[in-house]
């Protein structure tokens, strides 16, 4: 419910436009030993064509991390989160990085109908997640709306029982749709070949 929070993280929606969630899944390389970790539902970004955890809010995002498979002394695993500093070959992140998506976020905060304008742009809380579940602690940072550049954007609020925006007590920790604004692939400029930075 609303009324409770529980952040973690972003869940694969749809596809921006009415399409249904295709997952728009690609899998991306993970350089052994990696930090800090990443859960299933965090944003992360890249660095150097590897995959690595969001931790400023000023990173450009290349979309959701969904799980990884690695090999570990020989053996191959699967795992919902990437643990900090794990040696491992052949690594690889399982990321939802489709511009178009959109995702499901629980809000820290109360969000009111007013911030679904279209207008309005919000940070992430960079949460730790649980290696006990392997989900994410990433929520939206209520506080942060503004209309210069964030990580997120509201498209929706989610339609479900308890979460109705317009109910001041439903909407203390709503849950929204929201598209990542600060994508890679939304800074793409047919004037620059190089990549963006962060």
């Amino acid at each position: 419910m609303s009324t409770t929070k529980a952040l973690s993280g972003l869940r694969p929606s749809r596809r921006r436009g009415g399409a249904p969630n295709g997952s728009g899944m690609n899998e991306y390389p993970i350089a052994s030993g990696t930090t800090p970790a990443f859960f299933n539902g965090d944003i992360v970004s890249q660095s150097g064509g590897y995959i690595v955890a969001l931790v400023t809010i000023t990173q450009k995002a290349i979309g959701v991390f969904t799980g990884c498979r690695y090999v570990e002394n020989g053996e191959p695993k699967w795992s919902n989160y990437w643990t900090a500093g794990l040696s491992a070959t052949d690594a690889q992140a399982m990321v939802v990085d489709d511009p178009n998506a959109t995702f499901e976020i629980q809000a820290d905060a109360s969000v009111s109908i007013g911030d679904m304008n279209g207008g309005f742009n919000f940070n992430v809380t960079l949460g730790s997640g649980s290696t006990v579940t392997g989900r994410s602690g990433f929520g939206l940072e209520a506080g942060t709306r503004t209309t210069a550049s964030a990580m997120l954007r509201p498209v929706a609020v989610i339609n479900e029982p308890g979460n109705d925006i317009n109910d001041a007590a439903e909407r203390a920790f709503p849950k929204l749709e929201v598209r990542i604004a600060r994508h890679y692939d939304a800074f793409v400029c047919a004037g620059t070949s190089a990549p963006p930075a962060g």
